[in-house]
């Protein structure tokens, strides 16, 4: 026994570091999100066999196996659901090192990681192309990330902000502020009865099969938008949900185009992707669905700086976003 040393346990971390690199850790992490690996390589620029290739390397490192593997996605295992827990402390944590090293030597530029959802990206498409900027003294990391997800990058220090349609009550333990509303209208094929209609109303759409974003990344807005589009109530099989439309808006439109049913879509966005068969009409009564703006408290001023550019710059002409829009009360 040797005296006058002392081991020292490893670290919390410790184990996964030893056994795969930062690369590795965040090319794993966009998997879990993303649940595929063709949008996963997509969102990390690199070709998809390359992303297969790293994630099988740190599976045989870890001796596990992180994802079972489907026609239909990839899904976490038991030990990869452990690893994506303390790789984002680990990742959280190299982050704001750099940060700190970064900030401590002037003139720099504090960097925040601002979040956004899929398909708020398309309507603040202006802002978000300028905010790297215009916000002083910031350098800010835009990122997209489905539905809710976004909330948890937030919370798990993952991202210092983030844009997201309206939160539900079990989401509301972070800071926010509402940029406005958005207005949707109703995806119809060219053929539909209705389709010549200045304004469709729901009460005409009681029977159609309407395909939809999956619920579970946007649970603040799911069922209102299935209510307001069907209020009478739905059949079964009368919501058709596919797994590609959490990360493609337009395959919803594909979906009508193809037969499908009808689709819920922003006015002023469908109208422009590149589908044809289809037609894009208001509702009546119409949609609007919130954005918001949501943050960790205590904030820091780079973090104020970039949410006061976002309420400024939502109040602008080239931007999808009204004052907000409150449903109106039974009765009034």
């Amino acid at each position: 026994m040797r005296h006058g040393l002392t081991r020292r346990p490893p670290g919390p971390c410790s184990a996964v570091a030893c056994a795969a690199d930062l690369r590795q850790l965040r090319s794993f992490l966009t998997v879990a999100e993303e649940r595929r690996f063709s949008s996963a390589a997509r969102r990390l620029r690199i070709s998809a066999p390359s992303l297969s290739q790293q994630i099988r390397a740190l599976e045989r490192d870890l001796r596990v196996t992180l994802f079972d593997r489907t026609p239909r996605g990839a899904e976490l295992t038991p030990a990869g659901r452990v690893l994506a827990e303390r790789a984002r402390v680990i990742l959280a944590e190299v982050d704001r090192a750099r940060e700190d090293v970064r900030s401590a030597v002037p003139p720099a530029r504090e960097q925040v990681i601002l979040r956004v959802c899929t398909m708020a990206e398309r309507v603040l498409d202006g802002p978000l192309r300028t905010v790297g900027l215009a916000v002083t003294g910031v350098e800010v990391s835009v990122t997209s990330s489905p539905g809710d997800d976004a909330v948890e990058a937030v919370r798990q220090a993952r991202a210092d902000a983030a844009v997201v349609w309206s939160r539900p009550p079990e989401h509301r333990d972070l800071d926010g502020i509402v940029l406005g509303s958005v207005s949707f209208g109703v995806v119809l094929p060219e053929a539909h009865p209705l389709a010549d209609r200045a304004d469709v109303p729901v009460a005409g759409l009681g029977h159609e099969a309407l395909v939809i974003f999956p619920r579970s990344p946007f649970s603040g807005i799911w069922q209102r938008t299935v209510d307001h589009l069907l209020p009478g109530g739905t059949q079964p099989g009368q919501v058709v949900v596919e797994p590609d439309l959490i990360n493609s808006p337009e395959a919803m439109v594909r979906a009508v185009a193809a037969g499908s049913g009808i689709a819920p879509g922003i006015l002023g966005v469908a109208e422009y992707f590149d589908v044809g068969g289809i037609v894009v009409r208001p509702l009546d009564p119409p949609l609007f669905l919130d954005l918001e703006v949501v943050w960790r408290r205590p904030a820091r001023p780079a973090v104020r700086r970039l949410v006061d550019f976002l309420v400024e710059a939502a109040d602008g002409p080239e931007v999808l976003v009204s004052a907000p829009v409150r449903p109106r009360r039974p009765g009034r």
